[in-house]
C-alpha cells in the first residue's frame, strides 16, 4: 500500500528536481555568456574606467551646462539672456552627446579588435 501512494509522489519529486537543475544550468550558462561579453572590455583594464569616466563627465557636463546657462541667461535678462539660455542648453546637449559618442567609440575599437582576431583565426585554419 505504501509503495502505491509514494510512487507517484516520488516520480513528481524527481521531475521537480530535474526541472530545478535544468533551470539552474540555464541560468549559469546565461550568466557565463553575459560574462564573456563583458570580459572583452574588462580585459583592457583602463578602457573600462575610461568608459565609466566618460559617462560620468558627460552627465556632469550636461547638468552643469544647463544650470549654468539658466543662471547666466537670467542674470543677463532680456533677449540676450534668452538667446544665451537656448545656446547654452544646445551646447550642453551637444557636449553630452559627443562625450557619450566617444565612449561608444572606445567600445567599438574593442569589438573591432575582437572581430579582426576571430577572422584572422578563421582564415588561418
Amino acid at each position: 500500500m505504501k509503495a502505491a501512494i509514494f510512487s507517484p509522489l516520488g516520480k513528481l519529486a524527481r521531475r521537480i528536481r530535474l526541472r530545478l537543475c535544468q533551470s539552474r544550468w540555464q541560468g549559469t550558462l546565461q550568466r557565463r555568456q553575459k560574462a564573456h561579453k563583458i570580459s572583452k572590455i574588462e580585459k583592457y583594464y583602463y578602457i573600462k574606467y575610461a568608459i565609466g569616466a566618460l559617462r560620468a563627465v558627460a552627465w556632469v557636463a550636461l547638468v552643469i551646462g544647463v544650470i549654468g546657462s539658466l543662471v547666466w541667461g537670467i542674470n543677463m535678462g532680456g533677449i540676450e539672456g534668452g538667446i544665451r539660455i537656448i545656446l547654452g542648453i544646445i551646447g550642453s546637449f551637444l557636449t553630452w552627446l559627443l562625450l557619450l559618442a566617444a565612449r561608444e567609440v572606445l567600445r567599438l575599437f574593442v569589438d573591432v579588435k575582437e572581430n579582426t582576431r576571430k577572422t584572422a583565426e578563421q582564415i588561418g585554419e
